[in-house]
């Protein structure tokens, strides 16, 4: 496996590398490492191990499994037959919540053996449209992610909590402009505050107020950017406080306003 690639923080699911890994030596071992995101490996021909925080597991043919940001890492190959299949690396502000969902953990890292050819074909594609360089190729990225989270999920109850906290994400997505508090917004979907946050966090790995706030600068940037709305006009139209928006603004973007005017003109 490649220790290198680029990382690049996506508010979608983007692929950041991928690989067809042929070419292990026998015994060959890579670690202990720590990623910061999400990386899927599907073992096709050969063996190995992979120890995650300390336990071991046993790869094999037909095995597919996903290692999460902060975990300790360390690959081996077989001796005798290594390991042969594709792994990527990928990242996004949802995919911890899902994976969460799908009961994938450090203790746990394996998909189901039954959807295997389907999780592997679609890193397949990945591998093969990687080297590819025209307009499309960011959209297609994320639509193979999405097959494979698809797939993944696919069969799973959703958790009964699961569409309150939707209509508390379309909520801030239509009201950002308003007064919005974390106690509103729990009031609205009908949960106590305290859960209805930890139920959003598990959700999208960001408190709501954190994300409400990322949402409002996301929008400020556009007003900014699109309508050439002034700095004040833009807090305005976010329900920011004015006071506040320009040290807000550098936290969520590293930059303030007037360093992202000038960035993009």
């Amino acid at each position: 496996m490649s220790p290198i690639y680029e990382y690049v923080k996506s508010q979608v699911p983007a692929v950041l590398y991928c690989e067809k890994e042929y070419n292990l030596l026998p015994g060959e071992c890579y670690g202990p490492v720590i990623r910061n995101v999400y990386i899927i490996e599907c073992c096709v021909e050969g063996y190995g191990s992979v120890v995650i925080n300390g336990q071991e597991f046993s790869v094999s043919p037909g095995d597919c499994y996903i290692l999460l940001p902060g975990d300790t890492i360390i690959h081996t190959a077989d001796t005798k037959e290594p390991r042969k299949g594709y792994w990527c690396a990928i990242d996004g502000l949802n995919i911890g919540a899902i994976f969460k969902d799908a009961g994938i953990s450090p203790q746990s890292p394996f998909t189901p053996k039954e959807i295997f050819p389907q999780l592997c074909c679609c890193l397949k594609k990945m591998v093969d449209d990687w080297e590819n360089d025209d307009s499309g190729k960011a959209l297609r990225e994320t639509s193979y992610i999405y097959e494979f989270l698809g797939v993944l999920m696919k069969g799973r109850k959703p958790s009964v909590y699961d569409d309150r906290i939707e209509r508390a994400l379309g909520l801030m997505e239509a009201k950002f402009h308003e007064h919005l508090s974390v106690d509103k917004l729990a009031r609205e979907v009908g949960l106590e505050r305290s859960y209805f946050s930890i139920l959003f966090k598990e959700k999208t790995t960001v408190s709501p107020h954190k994300y409400l706030t990322s949402l409002r600068i996301r929008k400020a940037c556009d007003l900014i950017e699109k309508e050439h709305c002034s700095v004040s006009e833009a807090a305005a139209a976010t329900g920011l406080d004015p006071c506040n928006f320009a040290r807000i603004f550098k936290r969520e973007t590293g930059k303030t306003p007037m360093e992202y005017i000038r960035s993009i003109k």
